[in-house]
């Protein structure tokens, strides 16, 4: 057996994987970890180092700043999906009953359910239902938690709700309901307490929500406009960038750090689209990465999903995959979380991979298929707490639970 001060010194230099190894020795090199983790930075450093910057991001805001254990479990959470053939996938059929659900969110506290007809479902992620309502005549097309905590003082809920031409900021306290309206909304984006969005005529705008006077309003920090004949195709919000595609050029507008309300968008790449523009459904995730799809004209029972991987020097790789030849169903759904993506189908199964690296992504090599139901997959959202990641997928008609449970290793 080594002195203590050599193991500690030892473990000082390694990386999360062989510390995770290391707890497993013996009680002694089990209390040197404890030590370190408890009188170091070791697992924010590990993080840091080991975790890509991106998913490191989307990983931070599933737990509070207050947790002690925060790193640790950051990294116990992402070293264990890098396996996902090791994750143990388990299915639940949520107990509640909705009718004609059309988008779903999920955030630390709670869960929320729009419908086609307008009502909006907040429950518990015990599924205890603290609120329902119409308070729309028309569809729900998503939904975005701003705000909730769920505490002895109280309730507080902000949700941006999406619907045909508009948006509603709305607000709840467990007693009183309040709503901001914006109209004319053609398409938005929601990253934390910023809302980017595109009006009829083509003005964009980046707005913060922010309170003044116990109320919620939205401030404008940045627009700009397209002129016709371009049109935008999507957007995304993340970390202080927004991305656009506008026909078939990326921009991007830092607005954390804009200058002005009339900063100019920098121009990053032009991607070129094996379709017409007019045939894709475009979805940027994140911001580096866009997906499209499409449907080869020529052959009925053929779809395609392309992948474009930007870099940051203007240039872009793309991959190409026939989903038709490959799962022989239509791809509905796309989810990123971390380095997870996940794909719903028309007939209800749904296809989980490990992203490492997104050059080396082949789409045939998925680590799960589950079968959900029978009936297509619209929206999945993701909960993530210390020992698991819980994966929200819904249909039109029910909402299932993917439970992942972390492997008992380290």
């Amino acid at each position: 057996m080594l002195p203590i001060e050599i193991i500690e010194r030892i473990l000082k230099n390694c990386d999360g994987k062989s510390l995770l190894n290391a707890r497993k020795v013996d009680e002694n090199w089990k209390t040197v970890v404890e030590y370190l983790t408890e009188k170091t930075k070791i697992w924010e450093w590990c993080c840091k180092e080991e975790i890509p910057t991106n998913q490191l991001i989307e990983y931070m805001q599933n737990y509070e700043e207050s947790d002690s254990q925060k790193w640790l479990n950051i990294y116990i959470n992402w070293c264990s999906w890098e396996e996902p053939n090791k994750v143990i996938c388990d299915i639940v059929l949520s107990p509640v009953e909705v009718q004609r659900i059309s988008s779903i969110a999920v955030s630390k506290d709670f869960i929320a359910v729009g419908s086609q007809d307008g009502r909006l479902t907040i429950f518990t992620t015990q599924w205890k239902r603290v609120f329902i309502a119409r308070i729309l005549a028309v569809r729900i097309n998503s939904l975005t938690f701003i705000e909730s905590s769920h505490t002895d003082l109280g309730i507080e809920i902000c949700l941006v709700i999406s619907f045909p031409k508009g948006l509603y900021i709305f607000c709840f306290d467990g007693y009183n309901t309040s709503q901001l309206e914006v109209l004319d909304v053609k398409s938005h984006s929601v990253y934390k307490n910023f809302i980017c969005y595109e009006k009829a005529g083509g003005r964009i705008t980046i707005s913060k929500l922010m309170t003044h006077v116990g109320r919620k309003e939205l401030v404008e920090i940045w627009f700009s406009r397209i002129y016709s004949p371009s049109s935008l195709s999507c957007m995304k919000m993340w970390e202080g960038v927004c991305t656009f595609l506008i026909n078939n050029e990326v921009k991007i507008i830092e607005y954390g750090t804009a200058g002005g309300p009339m900063d100019i968008m920098k121009k990053k790449t032009n991607i070129s689209f094996n379709s017409p523009l007019d045939s894709l459904n475009i979805q940027i995730l994140r911001n580096d990465i866009i997906i499209s799809l499409y449907k080869n004209e020529d052959d009925g029972n053929c779809d395609f999903i392309e992948f474009f991987l930007l870099d940051e020097n203007g240039k872009y790789s793309k991959k190409l995959f026939s989903t038709w030849s490959i799962f022989r169903c239509y791809i509905t759904c796309i989810y990123l979380y971390g380095n997870t993506l996940i794909l719903g189908s028309n007939v209800g199964n749904v296809y989980i991979y490990h992203v490492s690296r997104w050059k080396i992504l082949d789409i045939r090599d998925y680590s799960h298929k589950l079968i959900i139901g029978k009936h297509p997959i619209i929206c999945m959202d993701v909960k993530e707490t210390p020992n698991e990641r819980r994966f929200y997928v819904s249909s039109r008609s029910n909402i299932h639970e993917i439970t992942g449970f972390l492997p008992n290793i380290y």
